[in-house]
């Protein structure tokens, strides 16, 4: 697991995302597509996709045993239709986050992708985003994670997911359950999302079970160099416990205080900057993307940070020939 956590840093220390930051779930959905290269499988299900589009694909049913879930009889043309095909997953609703904020509550989540840049980020976010199956993206909605009676086996074939739309739960394979709590993990602590005790505790079997897999590794590992940070939950540099206290750093680097739901002054000058921030980790100085000596520093010494203020909470400060902004 060292190796691994030092191997990844020094990826990040020495090579620029090839993409930056999707700012909006349309782009992240391109991103995710790049990310998945050589990984075109279902999360939940294992099915094969064919890539279709700029973003989307079509899902080999007979790759993974999947059936069409027909409770009441022959299923209609709009479900075998969205069954076919692959869509972008959030592993934790984005309701659970987007119903923290403002926005959400004065219109929801199309209110939320108009008015609040904060919202767009935590819906892209890389690290949230999977495929899934279309049908079962509609079915699981916004339902928690959980178990789920032994009538539900074979819904959906030999794709082992069952979900319980009255109890409102649903219950994934064995070999993601890990994934899924060190995401959940991630999510909690980077945008201060309050998990249940209940939730925690199942996380944490989850996370015990089923360890991280070199496919988890591979993905992890190419959507940190996308957005020049890690799940610290899948490298192991962080470790929830119960009542584990959340950083919140993703509502502050985007320049915002949750808990007051209020804009931070710092975000003026971090929406001018578009790319990732270098930063040198001996003098703690930081270029911005605009900065002569961006690219001047030695790959050993250098520390990506995605925004200004990420780079002035750890203690760098800007050097002293970029321009004002």
């Amino acid at each position: 697991m060292i190796r691994y956590v030092l191997l990844v840093i020094l990826l990040l220390s020495i090579s620029s995302p090839v993409f930056a930051n999707p700012g909006n779930f349309e782009q992240a959905k391109v991103t995710l597509k790049q990310i998945y290269q050589g990984h075109e499988r279902t999360f939940y299900c294992d099915c094969a996709i064919s890539w279709v589009g700029r973003s989307g694909g079509r899902v080999d049913h007979q790759s993974c045993g999947f059936e069409v879930y027909a409770p009441r009889g022959t299923p209609s043309e709009a479900t075998l239709a969205r069954a076919a095909r692959s869509e972008v997953e959030h592993i934790i609703p984005i309701s659970w986050v987007g119903k923290q904020l403002k926005c959400w509550q004065n219109g929801g989540r199309k209110n939320c992708q108009q008015q609040d840049p904060l919202f767009n980020l935590i819906e892209a976010d890389l690290f949230n985003l999977t495929y899934a199956v279309g049908q079962i993206n509609g079915l699981r909605a916004d339902l928690p994670f959980g178990m789920v009676g032994q009538e539900f086996s074979g819904q959906f074939g030999r794709c082992d997911i069952r979900i319980d739309t009255k109890q409102r739960k649903v219950q994934p394979k064995a070999d993601i359950r890990g994934d899924i709590a060190r995401v959940a993990f991630y999510m909690a602590d980077r945008y201060n999302l309050k998990l249940s005790r209940q939730d925690q505790q199942m996380f944490l079997a989850w996370h015990s079970q089923d360890p991280v897999s070199e496919k988890e590794r591979q993905i992890h590992q190419r959507t940190a160099m996308q957005t020049g940070r890690n799940n610290p939950f899948v490298t192991g540099e962080k470790s929830w416990q119960l009542g584990f206290a959340t950083s919140g750093i993703g509502l502050t680097a985007a320049g915002w205080d949750n808990r007051n739901d209020t804009q931070v002054a710092k975000v003026e000058s971090s929406s001018k900057v578009t790319g990732p921030i270098h930063a040198n980790r001996n003098s703690k100085i930081y270029h911005r993307p605009d900065c002569p000596n961006y690219q001047s520093m030695a790959p050993a010494n250098r520390v990506i940070f995605q925004t200004i203020s990420e780079a002035e909470q750890q203690g760098y400060r800007v050097a002293a020939n970029c321009p004002a902004i």
